[in-house]
């Protein structure tokens, strides 16, 4: 096994968290194991840190090593998996370093599967926002979309172009009509609209 690190303390969760949303997300993890049952318990805690670390002692993942881990985290086949999973590495790699730290991916995990629906589209938010800089624009979209097709199993595209989607879209989300989405927007509208949320999102 790889060198044991220490578990993340609560305030570094906190710093984490604190770069992605202004919400609160620690009661997805509950390391005190106060009875939350949508928090990460301490032996699940545990549990993913020792697998984490015995498979990559260095305490991160690449896009390579994230890919492989997503695919063991979803019930989907892995072909299916491909087109998204560099978006949501993405969404995961909070500090925009290129890797995905064991605190990053114990937030993003305890979020994405046992987090409110806000929660959860703020991080979908950052699946879309391809070049991080806080804005969705159109021609962001149309990419995360195709991958989110493939990842449902879409197969008549023809009947539901991603191009077009994308554009109607945008005339939804940006309700400013400034030519750009903010977060706010985004998590606004997606919260209202389980239709085009189960499109989009693709943390359900």
């Amino acid at each position: 096994m790889g060198n044991r690190k220490s578990t993340p303390t609560m305030t570094g969760i906190a710093a984490i968290s604190s770069k992605r949303s202004q919400r609160s997300v620690s009661p997805y993890i509950n390391p005190a194991g106060d009875g939350e049952s949508q928090s990460l318990t301490p032996d699940e805690i545990r549990t993913w840190h020792d697998k984490f670390f015995y498979d990559n002692p260095d305490g991160r993942l690449d896009k390579t090593e994230f890919r492989r881990l997503f695919r063991l985290l979803r019930q989907e086949p892995p072909e299916r998996l491909e087109n998204i999973c560099d978006h949501v590495f993405r969404a995961f790699d909070v500090d925009g370093n290129g890797y995905v730290e064991f605190g990053e991916f114990l937030l993003g995990f305890a979020i994405c599967s046992r987090g409110d629906l806000r929660s959860r589209l703020d991080y979908a938010f950052e699946c879309y926002d391809l070049d991080s800089n806080g804005y969705i624009t159109e021609d962001e979209i149309e990419p995360v979309l195709r991958g989110m097709y493939t990842l449902l199993g879409i197969k008549h595209v023809q009947d539901y172009p991603p191009d077009a989607v994308a554009k109607e879209l945008m005339k939804k989300l940006d309700t400013s009509r400034d030519g750009r989405v903010t977060k706010d927007e985004f998590i606004h509208f997606l919260m209202k609209e389980g239709i085009y949320r189960n499109t989009v999102n693709p943390f359900h």
